[in-house]
């Protein structure tokens, strides 16, 4: 490595989602494998800061509340981040409230900032028709990194340190139902996932559904249609969750964040789509992942996704 980036100090903005999160992880160690000595700082929401404090990449964790910029003591907390003489800024969050720190707090003395603010130093380019996660890599690329491929094996060794607590069927496969509830569109319906459940249950695999809290209600309707689902709904940290998709036959998910550290753990993954999602720009990426995109997603079939798993698979399943 050259000596003069020894020194640097990079400030690394990723506020979320957890899809995009999982999406940077490549990004976040092209940086860290490149420049080994030199600090990086996340800047990143409430959400993800327990996780990004599990990272081996980064050297230290801001955690921004991204409150209105009414909030006058929550802005200036803020504001004095972008005063440290950072060697360069690098915003993979790209949004209005990032471009906006550019615009009102960034003051270089010397410095660069890479991202797509109006008058940065090092703006991107047209990178609309790249994956997400193929952008954020493009985009510490121009910082100078070379790329390389991250795993999730920090996850699995920093979070689940207990195994989880039922004994799982083998073989087995996990579904992922829920996603965001602003957008229900994302979200192929109970039914049809009682369907594939009955289904995969006949192909002789136990499917073992996972979720947060949240979506309890989704996971039970699925259950009461299908005897042969099982449900595993917040009973799975992030780590286990990994493991638990590392092991599995392979997974079947909506357009969520789980569903994209799934295929991070290099499992046969399979991702449904509605028209509220561009695959282009958010699909997982990886040897053994996939997707089907219909507009509407509940015209999405049982039939199509064994055959598009089978093809992922390269054989039959199990």
């Amino acid at each position: 490595m050259n000596k003069d980036n020894m020194a640097h100090s990079y400030l690394i903005i990723k506020h979320g989602a957890l899809g995009d999160v999982i999406q940077g992880l490549d990004a976040f160690e092209s940086l860290r494998a490149s420049f080994p000595s030199a600090k990086l700082t996340l800047l990143t929401s409430p959400a993800f800061a327990s996780l990004a404090g599990l990272m081996p990449y980064f050297d230290s964790i801001i955690i921004d509340e991204r409150k209105p910029f009414y909030n006058l003591t929550k802005t200036r907390q803020i504001q004095k981040h972008f005063s440290e003489n950072w060697s360069a800024v690098i915003d993979l969050q790209c949004s209005k409230r990032t471009n906006a720190y550019f615009k009102w707090f960034y003051k270089p003395t010397g410095g660069k900032w890479f991202g797509a603010a109006k008058g940065c130093s090092h703006p991107m380019p047209d990178f609309t028709k790249l994956n997400n996660r193929d952008r954020m890599l493009e985009t510490v690329k121009m910082v100078g990194a070379k790329p390389f491929k991250a795993d999730v094996s920090w996850l699995a060794d920093n979070q689940a340190a207990s195994a989880l607590t039922v004994q799982l069927a083998t073989p087995y496969c996990v579904i992922i139902p829920g996603s965001s509830p602003n957008k229900p569109s994302k979200r192929w319906s109970p039914a049809r996932y009682a369907e594939l459940s009955s289904r995969i249950h006949k192909l002789g695999m136990t499917p073992y559904l996972v979720g947060t809290k949240s979506e309890n209600a989704v996971i039970e309707e699925i259950c009461t249609l299908s005897h042969a689902a099982e449900s595993l709904v917040d009973k799975t940290n992030l780590g286990q969750l990994a493991q638990l998709c590392a092991n599995a036959q392979f997974v079947i998910g909506n357009d969520t964040g789980p569903t994209f550290l799934a295929a991070k753990t290099g499992v046969a993954t399979l991702m449904l789509m509605g028209e509220d999602t561009n695959p282009q720009m958010s699909s997982p990426t990886g040897t053994l992942a996939g997707y089907l995109r219909k507009g509407d997603i509940q015209s999405i079939t049982v039939e199509e996704i064994i055959t598009k798993m089978q093809e992922l698979k390269g054989g039959q399943l199990p």
